[in-house]
C-alpha cells in the first residue's frame, strides 16, 4: 500500500483566527485538501512524517490532561484504561459513584495501562476548534479520543474501526502495523470481533513520531505499540453520513407523506404459496410509489443541520463583554466567530441566516449588510453597507452579537 511520507519544514502554530479550510490544510500539510480527497479519502492510508516534533503541541499537552483529570471531576467512562484488549476494571481507578480517582489512574499507567480520554474536545478549546473545522470541511461528525500510552505497551490489539480516523502524534513514538483490509467502508453494524476476525498478514509497518499524522479509512485493520518512551496521541474520529443513511432518511421522509408506504406487509407473505412473482410485483408497485414521493432537498438540509449541530463552536467571550456594559455604537469594533459556520440566503423578500441548528429570518433588503457582517473578519459597525441607516446598523449588530454570530472586545480597535 503506497503511503505519503513527505517531511515538512513548517510552522507549529495552529491557525486560530482563520477559516475552517486553513485548519484542515494545516492538519495534513503538505498534502493539499484537494489531493487528500482525490487520492486518500475513503481509499487508503495517508502518512505524513514531519521533522517538526512540536507541530501538534499547541493542541494538547500533559498539563491539559492533568487539569481535566484533577480539576474537571471526570467520570468513567469519560476516562478509561485498557491493557491490550482488556478493560482495566473501573473499580481500580474510579469511586463507586463513577468519579475518577486521579492518583489511581497514574498508578495504573505506571503498571502498563493506556489512559484514554474520550470526547476531550468538549473540555479543551483547541481540540474543539479543530473538530469544528474538520466537521465543516468534511461534512461529518468529529470527536476526539486521547491516548496516553506507557513505554513499550499496546493499547488495543489489531482491529478496524467503523469510522475514519486521523492520528496526530503529540509526543513519543508508536510503531504501527497495518493488515489486509477485510471489509471496505464498514457500517456501524459491521464492527470488528476478535473471536471472528483474524488480522491476517501484516502489509505495512511504520513509526509515527511527534509532529506526524496518519489517516486511516474505516475498515483498515491496524494496531500500534509505543516504543521505549511514553506516547501521547490525538485520534480524530470522523463519523460520516453515508448514502445508506441518506436513502434511509429519504424513505422515512416519504413515508410520512404517503400512507401506502406505511402499510403493513401483505397478510400471508410468509406462507409457502405466496409466490416470488407476487412479492416482486408488490415490491415494484411500492417502489414506484416511493420514487414518486422522493424529495432529496429536505434530506440534504437535514444532514447539513445535523453536521452543524454536532460540530459545536467554542463559545468564549460571552459574559466578559456584558460585565463591561459598553453599549454597541457605530464605532464599536466587532469580529466574526471564526469557528461558527454561517450561511446566508437571499430569498428576495426575506433573508435567511443559518448557524448551528438555528435560523434567523430578516427582511430581504438587509441582505448586503448581513452578508458583510458574516464574512468580514473584523469591522466597525459604521462600515456595514448603507442598506441600513445608522440605527439599523447598530440594531443588526446587537442581534448578531446576542445570537453569538459576532463578538465584541476581542481585538484591538482598528486604526
Amino acid at each position: 500500500m503506497p503511503m505519503n511520507q513527505l517531511p515538512v519544514m513548517s510552522h507549529a502554530s495552529v491557525p486560530v483566527e482563520s477559516n475552517q479550510g486553513d485548519r484542515f490544510a494545516w492538519l495534513i500539510d503538505p498534502v493539499s485538501p484537494a489531493e487528500f480527497e482525490r487520492t486518500y479519502y475513503e481509499q487508503k492510508l495517508c502518512l505524513v512524517r514531519r521533522a517538526d516534533p512540536g507541530y501538534y503541541e499547541r493542541l494538547l499537552s500533559g498539563h491539559d490532561l492533568d487539569t481535566v483529570l484533577g480539576s474537571h471531576c471526570p467520570s468513567y467512562p469519560e476516562v478509561n484504561l485498557v491493557k491490550g484488549d482488556d478493560d482495566v476494571p473501573s473499580s481500580s481507578f474510579a469511586h463507586a459513584s463513577g468519579r475518577i480517582n486521579p492518583l489511581e489512574v497514574s498508578k495504573r499507567f505506571d503498571e502498563g495501562a493506556t489512559v484514554i480520554f474520550t470526547q476531550l474536545h468538549r473540555r479543551v478549546p483547541t481540540l474543539a476548534r479543530l473538530c469544528g473545522a474538520l466537521g465543516a470541511v468534511l461534512g461529518s461528525r468529529i470527536q476526539t479520543n486521547i491516548y496516553l500510552t506507557p513505554p513499550d505497551a499496546q493499547g488495543f490489539k489489531p482491529h478496524w474501526d467503523t469510522h475514519d480516523v486521523f492520528v496526530l502524534q503529540v509526543s513519543g513514538r508508536k510503531q504501527w502495523s497495518i493488515y489486509d483490509t477485510k471489509i471496505s467502508l464498514p457500517l456501524k453494524g459491521q464492527k470488528f470481533k476478535a473471536d471472528r476476525d483474524d488480522p491476517g498478514r501484516v502489509s505495512e509497518e511504520f513509526e509515527l513520531g511527534p509532529g506526524s499524522v496518519v489517516y486511516l479509512p474505516r475498515g483498515l485493520m491496524h494496531s500500534a505499540r509505543s516504543t521505549d518512551e511514553a506516547s501521547l496521541h490525538i485520534t480524530l474520529g470522523i463519523t460520516a453520513f453515508t448514502w445508506a443513511d441518506f436513502f434511509v432518511e429519504s424513505v422515512a421522509a416519504a413515508a410520512l407523506d404517503e400512507p401506502q408506504l406505511r402499510q403493513s406487509l401483505p397478510i400471508g407473505f410468509t406462507a409457502r404459496d405466496f409466490s416470488s412473482d407476487d412479492k416482486a410485483r408488490i415490491f415494484r408497485e411500492k417502489l414506484a410509489v416511493l420514487q414518486a414521493r422522493l424529495d432529496p432537498e429536505p434530506v440534504w438540509q437535514h444532514f447539513e443541520d445535523e453536521a452543524r449541530a454536532s460540530n459545536s463552536p467554542v463559545f468564549t467571550n460571552l459574559l466578559a463583554p456584558r460585565l463591561r456594559a459598553d453599549p454597541i455604537s457605530l464605532d464599536t469594533v466587532v469580529t466574526r466567530r471564526a469557528d461558527l459556520p454561517v450561511s446566508v440566503e437571499n430569498g428576495g423578500g426575506t433573508c435567511a441566516v443559518r448557524f448551528r441548528d438555528q435560523e434567523m429570518t430578516l427582511p430581504g433588503r438587509v441582505f448586503p449588510a448581513v452578508q458583510f457582517a458574516t464574512t468580514a473578519a473584523e469591522f466597525r459597525v459604521r462600515d456595514l453597507p448603507d442598506c441600513l441607516d445608522e440605527q439599523g446598523k447598530v440594531t443588526l449588530v446587537e442581534r448578531l452579537v446576542r445570537e453569538g454570530v459576532l463578538q465584541t472586545g476581542v481585538k484591538e480597535a482598528l486604526t
